[in-house]
């Protein structure tokens, strides 16, 4: 996918830690006993960065860098830029976000870490998919429309009334599309790795950095975006648009009744300093008594990007009317309906009809040492054999050869991908002007996505 992709990535790190505990699982023990228990013995500390090594039986089969990806619906991903109205392109951002959820989609996903990757690790990868534009909004000029309620539009493409139709779908040429992708690991502890998406047809990417921190609370685990993480940023070259869109906290619980399920709280905002408009996604607080209810609301609205970056509007109420565009309301892990003003409303994302894409990465053979499937090939197939024992002897064989790799080189890792115009764990948030810079990674120069074989 890389240029010079041939040689083995540099491999050195910070100071060395100790080697991590390792948690052991008796033979017949529930796997949400034993999780149960070892988050018990961790108490409330940031699970994120305590260093124990998990037995293969609560791994899922593949790395961060392959777990934590955004791109689930490629589809919507190329038709970030079709429509013309900026406040259409607000939602779809909004969606193709959004849709990053459709792995937890179930009522009891499943619950298992992936490998936490090691230091200069690597993911290639890439998604075809048909030329043809996602369904979007259609652009109402009318202003006179009915207050009766109508059926709600489906921009899905399911039971639309024509007289309602709130979307349309414009089919072009059916050869396929690439989307290419580059994924990093660029510190152990705590765990850091930097991605970009991009489309060169559509001249779209998407870039940031994935810092995850897990605490727990004693009843639930909440999981959410680390201190160098600052988002997503998409960036759409045909309107000279960039869009920032940042992540919200989620939790798991259940874990006392032995159902353990997902929700999500605080906000998702989406910001567009070259159209001036802000989307914020209210994940709405869950009845303390009775079944979760996984609802959200927003409000789309223009805004004053210098006073927002020292000063940014939160909260919903605080939202003046004259300044709102457009309203977004529904489930989170279903169906989220918007309406824009002088629109009809219309079905935004149906989560539960949504499919991950399949993802392409190089054959095995023809992958570098260091990429990521490569590495942990092993330790997968003896996961997806049940063999556990064998899965969890590889599992800290591998760890333990990139643990002495790093005492052996001794200083800072260097990146072979990216470079950033912040420092990568900078805490300095004084210069302003330098905030929508953070946890941006930019390619190097020399190198181009797309796969290339060794």
């Amino acid at each position: 996918m890389l240029s010079n992709r041939n040689s083995r990535a540099s491999l050195v790190g910070a100071p060395v830690q100790s080697a991590p505990e390792n948690i052991d699982m008796d033979e017949g023990a529930s796997k949400l006993s034993v999780i149960w228990t070892i988050l018990k013995k961790l108490g409330t500390s940031d699970v994120s960065s305590v260093r124990m090594s998990l037995p293969a039986n609560l791994m899922e089969p593949r790395s961060n860098l392959e777990f934590w990806n955004y791109n689930d619906r490629p589809d919507y991903f190329i038709s970030l830029s079709d429509s013309q109205d900026p406040a259409e392109r607000m939602l779809h951002v909004l969606r193709w976000f959004l849709c990053k959820d459709t792995k937890w989609k179930a009522q009891h996903p499943q619950l298992r870490k992936p490998y936490q990757p090691v230091l200069g690790e690597f993911l290639q990868c890439e998604w075809s998919v048909s030329n043809e534009s996602a369904p979007t909004f259609h652009q109402s000029t009318s202003s006179g429309a009915s207050s009766a309620k109508t059926p709600r539009a489906s921009i899905e493409g399911n039971d639309v009334d024509a007289a309602s139709l709130a979307a349309t779908l414009v089919t072009q040429e059916t050869e396929q599309i690439t989307i290419s992708c580059i994924s990093e690991q660029l510190v152990h502890s705590p765990s850091v790795s930097a991605f970009y998406y991009e489309c060169k047809e559509r001249g779209i990417s998407a870039r940031g950095v994935d810092h995850v921190t897990a605490k727990f609370t004693g009843t639930a685990v909440k999981i959410g975006p680390g201190e160098f993480n600052h988002g997503v940023y998409v960036n759409l070259n045909k309107w000279g648009e960039e869009y920032n869109c940042s992540f919200p906290w989620a939790s798991v619980a259940g874990w006392i009744s032995g159902n353990p399920y997902i929700t999500v709280s605080d906000v998702t905002t989406v910001v567009c300093e070259k159209s001036k408009l802000k989307c914020i996604l209210l994940y709405k607080d869950e009845p303390f008594f009775g079944a979760p209810k996984f609802a959200v609301e927003g409000k789309i609205f223009r805004y004053d990007p210098e006073l927002d970056r020292t000063k940014p509007v939160k909260d919903l109420k605080k939202i003046d009317d004259a300044d709102v565009v457009g309203t977004i309301w529904g489930q989170w892990n279903g169906k989220i309906y918007a309406k824009l003003n002088g629109q009809q409303e219309g079905l935004l994302l149906d989560l539960q009809a949504s499919e991950t894409a399949v993802m392409k990465t190089p054959p095995i053979d023809e992958q570098a040492e260091n990429e990521s499937r490569r590495i942990w090939e092993h330790v997968s197939n003896a996961i997806l054999a049940k063999d556990f024992a064998q899965a969890t002897k590889l599992k800290r064989d591998i760890e333990d050869e990139y643990r002495k790799i790093r005492a052996q080189k001794g200083s800072a890792h260097k990146s072979k991908y990216f470079d950033f115009k912040v420092p990568l764990l900078s805490s300095d948030h004084s210069d302003t002007s330098m905030l929508m810079e953070r946890g941006k990674p930019y390619l190097k120069d020399g190198i181009t996505l797309g796969f290339v074989r060794k």
